[in-house]
């Protein structure tokens, strides 16, 4: 019964959809209340600095001790997992599954970028480099930088205000992070073993 409420409710709003012009609309609409929103509510607060530390200071700390013997490779994982973490962010919070009151500014998406650069994809090339070829630390690594992120650093963004769950939670951030980091290491072994071929 469920799906055909579903079905026909699809149906009545594809029937009145709104027009192009009438989306751009709303879409300026909302950019403006955003914008205000932003200027009254985020811009130069503490969560605000938080955010701008975690931009710079974890990218500062990456390039002090990233093995730069090795800085393509770990770049490119970095890049692959940071792609699709960004992608997924973006999905989540427009679909509003999660949302970000605080913003570097109105215009960045997804809201919480510095959040992905530095408790994502920075830690991420840290197990990457730390494992090197060995499964089983890159495992184990990739299990605890994924339960910091999920049961700790979101815990603590809920906590000071920049960062709420409507039907996310700590533990599917745990899994996904998990995969995200096996799939993209899984890519790179591949674009290595395709390297060697040539």
């Amino acid at each position: 019964m469920m799906i055909l409420e579903w079905v026909f409710a699809s149906e009545s709003l594809l029937a009145s959809s709104p027009t192009l012009d009438e989306l751009i609309e709303t879409e300026r609409h909302f950019n403006e209340v955003l914008k205000a929103y932003w200027v009254a509510e985020n811009y130069l607060t503490f969560n605000w600095w938080v955010l701008i530390f975690l931009s710079i200071v974890p990218a500062v700390i990456w390039w002090k001790f990233v093995d730069k013997s090795r800085i393509f490779e770990i770049v490119t994982f970095g890049l692959f997992l940071g792609n699709i973490a960004i992608i997924l962010d973006s999905i989540g919070s427009t679909a509003l599954v999660w949302y970000y009151p605080v913003r570097i500014s109105p215009y960045l998406f997804p809201q919480l970028y510095p959040f992905d650069i530095s408790l994502v994809i920075i830690p991420f090339m840290f197990v990457y480099q730390w494992a090197r070829d060995n499964d089983t630390k890159f495992y184990v690594y990739t299990v605890l930088v994924s339960a910091f992120n999920s049961y700790f650093a979101e815990a603590v963004t809920i906590w000071i205000g920049i960062y709420k769950e409507f039907t996310w939670t700590s533990s599917k951030s745990f899994f996904i992070y998990i995969a995200l980091g096996i799939l993209c290491r899984l890519i790179i072994k591949f674009m290595k073993r395709a390297a060697l071929k040539d």
